[in-house]
């Protein structure tokens, strides 16, 4: 409760910030009445000073370049040990314990955080989120006397525990917990021991990545570390084709992420122009297949090959990159999830399963951005190519009908689940500069979700009533408001999705810093 109630203390809103005060002082009353109550009451109010710790390291602005600092970690006026870590298996309450002892109501098998490492390191994109590293022992020691507290290896300290602690400019991490709140519901749904049929053995591996995220204040906030991963586009820039001559243009994929290449960014532009600019996008669409996609073609089936020796491992790890990616697909295409750039999508390199962080563009937000995000996820040529010779006609497009059908049967618990968002306003759009208009843009969207689940393929393109295409003659947009409204099959429904997503049409539509190339 501290971690999810703590922010309310440091919120903006000075309500939230009185109601926080207030929940923390009855909480602290009740505490002194329990046993160990003491001890209970004195974490819960130093935590104060836990919270601001986090916080000015989130707000710590580094200097140009610089990749990590010394930091001084404050006493914290009780032994960190005493803190149940903000990781997602710390902090799920064990069932039926809650009216026994306080120290009871969480796993005992988690460690505990002894000491923080006094290396901050400093990561490199733009926000320069900072990752944390702490000393963890083990839970049975947490309360030995004889424990340091020094940011430094000892010999009682079993393993790290790694945060990354961040400071959104104009996100709310409220979001990306909310999120995580529905992905732990839609695992739940799959792995449900009710699932009978053919196809229960695939559903119950189709699984969604969480992680904790703890909300220091409205844009600050602690999130868990994802391990063994990298972005997408760092494992396509580290792969290459073995096939090909040395010296060939296609061999090395870091060619294809490389954002300094002004050649690749400025022919790719150009074929943005003769739509933006011309209204031609069937000459845009062909240029970027001629000059963008055959010269710069996919590699990662490669990195599969690479890192996976033997034939039982490198299957294993390709289907789980593709039926990760498919509920993936699945999820982030019901609650319009966007911004889904090759820096945040990750990839485990131990397994090849795939990760989404950063769920601040929910709700169809992308779609309001200056190059509106108009595909429904991301399954760019890369990520194709991943899947092998049947590419999505495979694994990936059985998991997507799998996961499409069970997200669509329990239509009723995921509203029951976003329904809250009309009542509490993160959603942040563009258009909700007033309670009403709030409350309206709030109810679109949820009317979008039920009509996703229903089998409507409602994402509309903005891009089609902006720009006056020249190279259609007749084409109205009364096309499009009809099948907008058509309720499809599960299979319908799933390849009309894969169908948009990998669409050249709407591709070449996207934010060049997208890269929708790889």
């Amino acid at each position: 409760a501290m971690w999810s109630c703590g922010w309310l203390r440091f919120s903006k809103n000075e309500m939230k910030k009185k109601a926080g005060e207030e929940i923390f002082a009855l909480a602290s009353k009740k505490l002194r009445r329990t046993q160990n109550g003491k001890l209970m009451e004195g974490v819960l109010n130093t935590s104060k000073n836990i919270f601001t710790f986090f916080i000015h390291l989130a707000e710590f602005v580094p200097k140009k370049e610089q990749n990590s600092v010394k930091m001084k970690v404050p006493a914290f006026g009780t032994k960190l040990t005493n803190f149940v870590p903000p990781i997602q298996a710390a902090l799920t309450v064990s069932p039926g314990v809650l009216e026994g002892s306080v120290t009871d109501a969480f796993p005992t098998f988690v460690p505990r955080m002894r000491a923080f490492d006094r290396e901050l390191k400093i990561m490199q994109s733009k926000a320069k989120p900072k990752k944390v590293r702490v000393f963890a022992v083990p839970s049975r020691m947490a309360q030995r006397s004889s424990l340091s507290d020094v940011g430094d290896r000892v010999d009682e300290d079993i393993g790290e525990m790694h945060f990354l602690v961040k400071k959104e400019a104009k996100g709310d991490l409220r979001k990306d917990s909310r999120v995580q709140d529905l992905n732990n519901v839609i695992n739940r749904l799959f792995s449900s021991r009710g699932s009978t049929g053919p196809n229960r053995r695939q559903r119950l591996r189709l699984q969604l990545r969480t992680f904790s995220v703890v909300c220091l204040a409205e844009d600050c906030g602690i999130l868990e570390w994802v391990p063994n991963t990298e972005s997408l586009r760092s494992v396509i820039s580290n792969t290459f084709n073995p096939q090909v001559e040395a010296t060939s243009i296609h061999r090395r994929g870091n060619r294809l992420t490389n954002f300094n290449d002004a050649d690749m960014r400025n022919t790719f532009l150009k074929c943005q122009d003769l739509y933006f600019k011309k209204g031609n996008l069937s000459l845009a669409t062909k240029k970027f297949h001629e000059l963008i996609l055959q010269n710069y073609r996919p590699v990662m089936y490669w990195w599969f090959v690479k890192n996976f020796s033997s034939p039982h491992a490198w299957f294993e790890a390709r289907s789980n990159f593709a039926m990760s990616t498919a509920v993936w697909s699945a999820v982030g295409h019901i609650i319009g999830l966007g911004d889904r750039h090759s820096e945040n999508i990750l990839i485990d390199t131990t397994c090849g399963e795939c990760v989404h962080v950063d769920f601040d563009c929910i709700f169809d937000k992308g779609l309001l951005l200056p190059r509106p995000e108009v595909i429904p996820f991301r399954l760019t040529p890369n990520m194709v190519d991943a899947l092998g010779p049947s590419g999505v006609d495979g694994m990936y497009t059985g998991a997507l009908i799998e996961a499409m059908s069970t997200l669509r049967k329990n239509k009723d618990t995921l509203l029951s689940v976003l329904e809250p968002f009309l009542k509490d306003p993160v959603i942040n759009l563009k258009s909700s500069k007033s309670s009403e208009k709030y409350k309206d843009s709030a109810k679109d969207s949820i009317a979008k979700i039920e009509g996703r689940l229903n089998g409507v393929y409602n994402l509309k393109n903005p891009n089609k009533k902006n720009v006056k295409r020249q190279d259609r003659d007749g084409y109205s947009n009364n096309e499009d408001d009809h099948a907008n409204s058509t309720q499809l099959s599960v299979e319908g429904q799933v390849q009309k999705m894969i169908m948009e997503a990998t669409s050249h049409e709407n591709l070449v539509q996207v934010y060049i810093g997208w890269m929708p190339w790889i």
